[in-house]
């Protein structure tokens, strides 16, 4: 037998119903009423019925035409025919009808009636009253006992009568609106104030026969017009089932008191009832709570349940209107998300935008993709137009409810509609991805491809072994660059150093491939600043930053550099490639160079003292514009419309675009120079990269002035051009540009070097000696026939005009301190400082160094905490020379912004020279540039160069010496260090966190743990490395970008591998969260991240405990592995045992709550510091914090050390008490109160009573300075050094009745060095007390130990 069925209604929500009956093969036809164009789409056995036909307004006549037409089953879609009765005429007519008669509809139809009832029957709900009176709700909105701020329209309005206010004010406004102005009709005239309840909002829908009731799949609607649920209240603007936010314990409870107690109340009330019941839920703390009930399918929320059911549509209908629902089996497909996006027009919900053609629409639905149409109707021309506010849904199916959302979104986005567009969220279904499952995150998926950069390592090797010359030792690929000084002949070298950048330069390059061009400007612009200082460039650094890194580009950036380096005869040695997707866009790049350079002692320049009156300057020709001002210039050249493209009129070969003339490179003077300031005939030189009139100026020395004589000095003619194009004035370029003068030279008077062998060169002017009865005003520099020759060349392009250019190179306000300087730093006398080598080197070698901070960046500016990330700098690049065994000299960085801000500058400049200092290293230099054409305005990218010097001895790593057996001891890191931000950045975005929301692991904010700076670990290795081999260490290996499984393999031969145990060293909660909320895979995390060792030492096993002693307790370094031979030469180097279960013990303890520690204190509370640290230092893991320190005396210093660490402390005197018992209870009374669950004694001058120890065994803990049971009690450093024992130390023990009799913990070992007393031994042993007791706890706090396992 077949049916058919009629459907009223002509939305999203009918076109969904159609379709699923059409699947029936028990239907044979389906008429709609006034049904769709969609609808009518369906095929053969779907056809509308129009307004001549049937009017959907006369319920008899639908009746009659019913019982004409045999109609098997009549859906009503909307709550209006409903509302109004249809369903009473048609079963009063014996025809079947989905749909309540009016009484049933009331549910939804009068809110007022609909929460009484709920009201009736127990069902959960929201606290609500009810009114007619405007005045009367709003005194009630401004005195309800809770929040009132619901406004519900009691009649029908079309799903938009109801206001969830922000606060009093607009829920009194909306009262007025839907009340006062019957904004909704006669469905406003009963109004509901309901109580505002916080929580999620999920759809819970269900057939029922009113007898029977079956939930359907649970959706979340999203009611608000736009993303992150602001905006107005609509009908709808997209859904997504299942929904996960609601748990399978909450659905069977809303089956019981909402469902059920609705279908037993409507029987009680005499109610027949079949069709939907639509449950509208808020998940609050308490359960699920009923904000509504509606009669009929919800729109959108069909759209997606729908797709989802398995069980034939119809004869589940039937089953609800002929009382049988408890013989049909509800069936859904499984492992399947179906999400909704829907498209609204212009100005919707207020109004709706009609006739706006619509353009996009797929051909066809398909099995993972529908479209559903609410208000689109076709012209006369059949093509597809808007008609009405929501137009139409696009569904999207998948097994992953992520990708679903991603594919619904992208169908809505391809659908357009003309004129004033479409309105459609793009977050629809995000709330649900907190709980559904979601792929794993890799470094490569947030934008980083370590393979891209290796890649790039290889095709740059052999460019930077055609720049090898006398004195370059190893090749890339290394942690720095290494150059032999002793190889050349000087006598008295000094280390000269050199930090530029080429400025937007490299925008024209990138947008005119002019790749090669651009990496020689870099080189040339560093070395060419090395001849102002007199020194030969001997190695070269190169820092790449970028969005993307696209290989083949970044080769042909340093194949620039290199050729630059060849005509130099300087080395490449090595560089540092960034890729940063959230500071660069793709295709974006910056860079910056750094050159060394050495010169004698006698003939570092400028040598002022030597000048004279009479003394010549002397220009070197440009080969052009260089690298100044390109930002301004560039700029200014596309607001004038100036196509660089096209063909130059001016300069260089014939056919170059102007782009290859603004873009020629800077011209290289060392050969033309270097051999004339080595013979010692130059007195001065300036490279001029400022500006001509501030370069000049900076070679004159007070009592100097000289005027420049252009009458016989050519000026090129892409002056002219450029001057004329952009209307400047001669003194605008004078001031900004090269003006066709690259380098300036002072000469004696007599010399005719610039005639015999400087090409080019012309004398600009004469030194004179400043008239000091000349009037003040008179500058001390002046130009001549400038301006006359530029207008000349300006002339045949318009002429000169009179607009200036800003300055792009900034200078810091402040200067250096001059406490960031080693004694080996001096300043020339222009300022500049420049190195002295230490006389106890016999063999130097100079290690150079760079690294950025990466995309940490980007977590310091949106945080607007920018102190910090200067450490990072000076940590990257100071450790990676460590790891060839440098002591660190000096440092100099890059800073590039989008927009000049003085106190954020300052604010990481503060940053870098703190952590030079903490590298004992002199600051050099700075370069400084603004560059609003790379940069946004509140970006900044910074690079770093570290320069360090080692004896030849004493270089790392020792490859030839690395043998198995080895051992490996790791320094801990401090977190994440300055790697993997990117992939930390896609991990937030994921989790929905922002850095101003508390970290998950720790107390702080996200932000505050991840701008904790890297660890500096020159203070901790230096002292070793200045024995050279007689430590014993074979290499360091600094675990930077690529984490454990890319940097150990840096410092071992192809035939070695090594073996961590992650139980031996702490994995910083950070890495656990990372894990869980990106799912990194581990293998991922040990190849993006430092997991917790920040560097590795392999040390010779004879020598590892004369290394522990050093650094175990200052350090809290760990053995963590050993060297081994590698068996498989196709697997990993770096194998790592129990990393898995670290990272699981990690996120375990992420959610258990932080034990809470009281700390009891007798004085100086060095301990209770050292605990204070640790508890606060999330890297350290351990899960606890202290929450109350108590003294038994007054003014001691550990009580300012609680009051600094805002800890409460207590002062409880002994002498108070008549009784140690009295004393003790106390104690305990305020440890209760404070709900403290762990006792830390340090340094507590008290024997404690024995019924306080038994409430709080093996909770109470005691450190003691000796290594128990050896001498217990007091002045045990005396009896130690009394019975010659050639160690102590210090145990943490559980505190039993005895004198330190307990359970013990931790014990550390301190050696007893000859020569001690009792205040050297107590020093040492003090150190090794600030690791025991902070390790101790945590066994205890995280779990890892308790009291009776100790006691077996």
């Amino acid at each position: 037998m077949t049916h058919r069925v009629l459907v009223i209604g002509s939305g999203g929500r009918e076109h969904a119903i159609c379709w699923k009956l059409t699947e029936s093969a028990v239907v044979s036809q389906i008429y709609a009423l006034p049904g769709s164009f969609g609808i009518a789409q369906l095929g053969s056995k779907c056809q509308n019925l129009d307004a001549d036909a049937l009017n959907a307004k006369d319920f008899e006549a639908i009746a009659k035409w019913c019982k004409l037409n045999k109609i098997s089953l009549v859906v009503v879609g909307p709550e209006d025919p409903l509302a109004l009765g249809l369903g009473d005429v048609l079963q009063k007519a014996g025809i079947a009808c989905f749909g309540p008669g009016k009484q049933g509809a009331q549910i939804e139809a009068d809110k007022k009636w609909a929460k009484d009832f709920m009201l009736r029957h127990g069902i959960p709900t929201a606290r609500y009253e009810s009114f007619t009176d405007v005045a009367k709700a709003k005194k009630f909105i401004r005195s309800a006992p809770y929040p009132a701020l619901v406004v519900k329209a009691a009649g029908l309005a079309a799903g938009k009568g109801v206001v969830v206010a922000a606060n009093v004010d607009e829920a009194c406004q909306a009262v007025d609106e839907i009340l006062g102005q019957l904004k909704y009709g006669q469905a406003g005239a009963t109004l509901v104030v309901e109580e505002l309840l916080e929580g999620e909002e999920v759809s819970v829908l269900a057939f029922t026969d009113g007898t029977t009731i079956e939930a359907m799949l649970p959706a979340q609607d999203h009611k608000r017009l736009a993303n992150g649920d602001s905006g107005p209240n609509t009908g709808g603007m997209g859904a997504y089932c299942p929904c996960p936010l609601i748990s399978k314990q909450a659905l069977e409870l809303v089956q019981r008191a909402v469902l059920e107690r609705a279908v037993k109340g409507l029987i009680q009330e005499r109610i027949a009832y079949q069709g939907v019941l639509y449950a509208g839920l808020m998940l609050t703390r308490d359960g699920p709570r009923v904000l509504e009930f509606n009669c009929r399918f919800g729109d959108p929320e069909t759209q997606v349940i729908l797709p989802l059911l398995e069980s034939d549509l119809f004869e589940v209908m039937l089953a609800c209107c002929t009382g049988q629902l408890d013989k049909v089996s509800l069936q859904w497909r499984t492992n399947l998300s179906a999400v909704g996006v829907v498209l609204a027009s212009a100005g919707y919900p207020e109004t709706s935008t009609k006739g706006c053609l619509i353009t996009g629409l797929p051909a066809a639905n398909t099995e993972t993709q529908l479209i559903f149409h609410s208000g689109l109707a076709v012209n006369a021309q059949k093509e597809p137009q808007t008609n009405g506010g929501r137009v139409l849904i696009a569904v999207a199916l998948d097994a992953s409810l992520r990708q679903a959302a991603a594919e619904a979104t992208k169908l809505a986005g391809s659908i357009t509609f003309a004129g004033a567009g479409a309105q459609y969220r793009t977050d629809i279904a995000q709330k649900a991805f907190k709980m559904a499952p979601v792929p794993s995150l890799s470094y490569k998926d947030s934008g980083v491809d370590i393979d891209a950069g290796d890649a790039l390592v290889q095709r740059i090797k052999p460019l930077s072994r055609g720049t090898q010359r006398p004195g370059v030792l190893g090749s890339l690929g290394g942690f720095g660059g290494l150059f032999r000084i002793n190889e050349l002949s000087y006598k008295q070298p000094i280390i000269a150093e050199a930090t530029q950048g080429v400025g937007a330069k490299i925008q024209l390059a990138l947008q005119h491939e002019l790749y090669d061009h651009i990496g020689y400007d870099l080189f040339a612009m560093c070395a060419n600043e090395l001849l102002e200082l007199g020194a030969e460039p001997v190695a070269f650094l190169d820092y790449i930053a970028c969005g993307k890194l696209q290989v083949p580009l970044a080769a042909q950036l340093v194949k620039g550099m290199a050729d630059g380096c060849r005509d130099a005869r300087c080395a490449l040695v090595g560089g540092e490639t960034a890729e940063m997707p959230s500071l660069y866009t793709i295709g974006q790049y910056d860079m910056a160079g750094y050159c060394v350079g050495l010169v004698e002692e006698s003939q570092v320049l400028p040598r002022f003292d030597s000048y004279q009156a009479g003394d010549l300057v002397v220009g070197l020709p440009s080969s052009g514009l260089h690298c100044a001002g390109f930002n301004e210039l560039l700029t200014q050249l596309a607001a004038a419309g100036v196509n660089l493209k096209a063909e130059s009129p001016v300069g260089g070969d014939h056919g170059l675009s102007l782009a290859q003339v603004l873009g020629t490179p800077t011209r290289l003077y060392v050969q033309q120079l270097l051999p004339h300031l080595q013979a010692g005939e130059v007195k001065g030189v300036a490279h001029v990269s400022h500006g001509l009139l501030h370069d000049v100026d900076r070679l004159l020395p007070v009592g100097f002035d000289v005027v420049l004589d252009f009458g016989a000095v050519p000026v090129p003619p892409i002056f002219g051009w450029l001057a004329a194009q952009l209307k400047l004035s001669a003194q605008a370029l004078l001031e900004r540009h090269n003006c066709g003068i690259g380098m300036l030279i002072v000469l004696p008077q007599a010399s005719q070097l610039w005639r015999t062998a400087l090409p080019g060169a012309k004398v600009l002017g004469v030194l004179q000696q400043t008239d000091a009865t000349a009037a003040t005003n008179v500058p001390r520099l002046q130009v001549r026939n400038f301006e006359q020759q530029l207008q000349k060349l300006a002339a045949p392009f318009g002429g000169l005009g009179s607009h200036q250019l800003p300055q792009e190179l900034v200078k810091p306000q402040q200067q250096l301190p001059g406490s960031v300087a080693r004694e080996e730093c001096f300043e020339n006398a222009a300022g500049r400082r420049l190195t002295r080598l230490p006389a106890h080197y016999t063999d130097p070698i100079l290690i150079l160094g760079t690294d950025g901070v990466g995309t940490k960046l980007k977590i310091a500016q949106q945080s607007g905490h920018n102190g910090s990330v200067g450490i990072d700098l000076v940590a990257m690049c100071v450790n990676d020379i460590l790891c060839n065994g440098a002591e660190p000299f000096s440092f100099s960085s890059y800073y590039a912004c989008g927009k000049w801000q003085q106190q954020l500058a300052a604010q990481v400049a503060a940053g870098v020279l703190d952590g030079t200092r903490q590298a004992n290293s002199s600051f050099i230099d700075a370069h400084i540039a603004a560059l609003p054409l790379l940069y946004e305005p509140q970006v900044y990218d910074l690079a770093g160069f570290a320069l360090g010097v080692a004896e030849r001895a004493g270089i790392l790593p020792r490859l030839d010496e690395i043998q198995p057996g080895d051992v490996l001891i790791g320094l801990p890191s401090s977190g994440v260090h300055s790697n993997g931000f990117s992939l930390v950045h896609a991990v937030l975005k994921r989790a929905g966190l922002g850095l101003n929301d508390r970290a998950p692991f720790s107390e702080r904010t996200l932000g505050e743990e991840l701008l904790v700076p890297t660890k500096i670990y020159v203070e901790a290795l230096a002292p070793l490395l200045a024995t050279q081999s007689a430590h014993g260490i074979k290499a360091l290996a600094h675990i930077t970008g690529g984490g454990l499984s890319e940097n150990l393999p840096r410092v071992l031969r192809k035939e070695l591998a090594v073996r961590l145990d992650a139980n031996k060293f702490q994995l910083p909660p950070v890495f656990g969260w990372l894990a869980a909320a990106g799912n990194i895979a581990p293998s991922e995390l040990q190849r993006t991240y430092n997991c917790g060792l920040g560097l590795i030492l392999v040390v010779a096993p004879d020598r590892v405990e004369s290394v522990m002693q050093k650094l175990r307790y200052s350090q809290r370094a760990a053995v963590v592995g050993e060297v081994i031979a590698r068996k498989d030469p196709k697997k990993s180097q770096v194998v790592v045992h129990n990393f898995e279960a670290a990272v699981k013990r990690s996120q375990q303890l992420l959610g258990r709550p932080r034990r809470r520690v009281a700390v009891l204190i007798s004085g100086n509370g060095s301990n209770l510091q050292a605990l204070i640290d640790a508890t606060r230092d999330s890297a350290q893991a351990l899960h606890a914090e202290i929450t109350l320190v108590i003294s038994n005396k007054a003014a001691v210093f550990g009580l300012e050390r609680a009051a600094k660490a805002g800890i409460p402390a207590l002062i409880i005197s002994h002498r108070d008490f008549a009784s140690r018992e009295d004393y003790d209870t106390e104690l305990t009374r305020h440890l209760v109160a404070a709900r403290v669950d762990l006792v830390c004694l340090a340094g507590f001058m008290r024997v404690l009573s024995a019924p306080f120890v038994r409430q709080w065994r093996g909770r109470l803990i005691n450190i003691h300075p000796s290594l128990l049971p050896k001498y217990p009690g007091l002045h045990v450093q005396q009896q130690a050094l009394d019975a010659g024992e050639k160690e102590s130390g210090c145990t943490v023990h559980f505190v039993d009745e005895g004198v330190d009799t307990g359970a013990i913990l931790v014990q550390a070992p301190v050696p007893i060095i000859q020569g001690d007393d009792v205040d050297s031994l107590t020093q040492r042993i003090h150190v090794a007390e600030h690791w025991a007791f902070p390790h101790a706890l945590a066994l205890l706090a995280n779990g890892a130990i308790s009291h009776s396992a100790k006691e077996h």
